[in-house]
């Protein structure tokens, strides 16, 4: 009974969250990480029925006295019971991270590992188990079940990681990537294993954290003292809806201010890019959120996905930005700095400041040489969440069909021209061994049949998975 949730809990507890950044729009042998951590003390082992829909699930914890602690917001915790549970806490400390072992792990006979990495407001649960947030995650049917269960059906030993926070700074889940590499390898004994190396599947904010681990984060940071050099540990890198040119939504939306500070649900959804705004007549200070304000110590990980898209990423504002009613000043004030009779902003570039130009380091480096990345990208900003209350459902899809009129293309969450920037990425090097652009929704990006097959594929290096269609059709009987 621990592990059922109504959909309205789910809904309730997530959903707004996301729907608040939705709406707007040679080989290393050592097998540890920080020197401080260590791969083979898990803080804690959960097993049998209390780890389900996992068979096994571990607290890893990194040490180090350089590392810091995170602020999670009021109503800003996980929402899945069980994640709770397994960190023991609602407030876990952000030097935590879950390791979540899938049926099977240890008995399987491809030989590279597959590490999920879930986005922003998520956990591993939602993102790789019950994407489509059934009331009983325990019993779904094959059609309804993540990527996590179908990828061990086809013979890979996969894992998952959960952040302690669900807007965590990616510098610090970048080494947390890194934590659970070393920890897979011993979990699987192969310490000394010479052709060791991990498959990272990755969504959304996940792929600015796995991306930063894997273009050497010291290089890019090297005041972190508790970063890890990256090992060459990773064989292919999949990024699925991650925005590697960055996101701007919150300056480039007055709506997304608007709704972010006026309704009570989205009040843990992440930063404004306000500073102040006029509501109902009644000027109102919001510093105590904003990214240049106290918003940055609340959602770290929000300022470092920043990059002015207008300026430096060929997107200009455009009608789905216009404020007619002061003939744009405010859109401008918003984006660029400044204040109107409406709002107050200090600016995006502020704001990428604050984040410490996390995503112009990665551009300006790119991705180890070693590492071979696979883009898939969604076109389709319209969404009908089944498990929403109407309510929510009746406004995500007028906000996407907003977006689908006047927007540039987008998954109703990423820019495709963010989505599927690859001169960044490969810049050292690195080999891009696939990018596709299909017609899907930023969550159905992380859970529909035609996306894992297409992974598969890359992963096996042949095109498509083979034995997907055999695979799939023996489970659902």
């Amino acid at each position: 009974m621990r592990r059922r949730q109504t959909i309205w809990t789910a809904c309730s507890q997530w959903l707004p969250g996301w729907v608040g950044f939705w709406l707007v729009l040679g080989v290393a042998l050592s097998a540890t990480a920080s020197d401080r951590f260590r791969p083979d003390q898990p803080v804690r082992v959960i097993t049998g029925s209390a780890a389900l829909p996992w068979e096994r699930v571990e607290v890893l914890e990194d040490p180090h006295p350089d590392w810091g602690d995170e602020v999670i917001p009021p109503g800003g915790g996980h929402f899945d019971a069980a994640i709770n549970e397994w960190f023991g806490t609602t407030t876990p400390r952000s030097r935590q991270v879950l390791l979540h072992c899938a049926r099977g792990y240890a008995g399987k006979t491809l030989p590279h590992p597959v590490l999920l990495v879930h986005g922003a407001n998520d956990n591993a649960n939602r993102a790789w188990q019950n994407p489509w947030m059934c009331a009983d995650p325990l019993n779904l049917s094959p059609d309804k079940r993540g990527f996590a269960f179908w990828l061990a059906e086809l013979g890979y030993p996969v894992f998952a990681v959960t952040f302690a926070h669900r807007h965590g700074c990616n510098i610090r889940q970048a080494e947390q990537i890194a934590n659970a590499i070393a920890r897979i390898r011993v979990l699987l004994s192969r310490q000394d294993d010479p052709e060791f190396k991990v498959d990272l599947i990755v969504h959304s904010k996940g792929g600015v954290a796995a991306r930063l681990y894997c273009s050497d984060a010291p290089r890019l940071f090297p005041d972190r003292k508790f970063l890890t050099p990256f090992r060459g540990d990773v064989r292919t890198l999949v990024l699925i809806g991650v925005p590697l040119l960055g996101i701007d939504a919150p300056f480039r939306y007055y709506g997304y201010n608007l709704l972010r500070v006026t309704v009570p649900d989205l009040a843990a959804a992440g930063p404004t890019a306000v500073d102040g705004m006029l509501i109902n007549g009644v000027w109102r200070d919001y510093r105590h959120w904003s990214y240049v304000g106290q918003g940055n110590a609340l959602w770290p990980g929000q300022a470092q996905c920043l990059y002015n898209l207008v300026r430096d990423g060929g997107l200009p504002l455009a009608a789905d930005s216009a404020t007619a009613a002061d003939g744009n000043l405010t859109m401008q004030a918003l984006y660029h700095g400044g204040r109107t009779l409406y709002v107050a902003s200090s600016g995006i570039d502020k704001a990428i400041a604050r984040g410490e130009r996390l995503m112009y380091r990665l551009e300006e480096h790119g991705l180890d040489p070693k590492v071979e990345a696979m883009i898939v990208a969604g076109t389709n900003p319209l969404h009908d969440e089944e498990a929403c209350p109407l309510s929510l459902r009746l406004l995500m899809w007028w906000t996407g069909l907003y977006q689908a009129m006047v927007s540039p293309p987008s998954d109703g969450v990423i820019f495709l021209r963010s989505a599927t920037a690859t001169a960044g990425l490969c810049r050292r090097g690195a080999r891009l061994l696939d990018c596709l652009a299909l017609p899907l929704h930023h969550l159905d990006l992380g859970r529909q049949r035609e996306v894992l097959q297409a992974i598969d594929g890359c992963l096996l290096r042949r095109g498509k998975g083979v034995a997907w269609h055999e695979t799939f059709a023996k489970c659902e009987e």
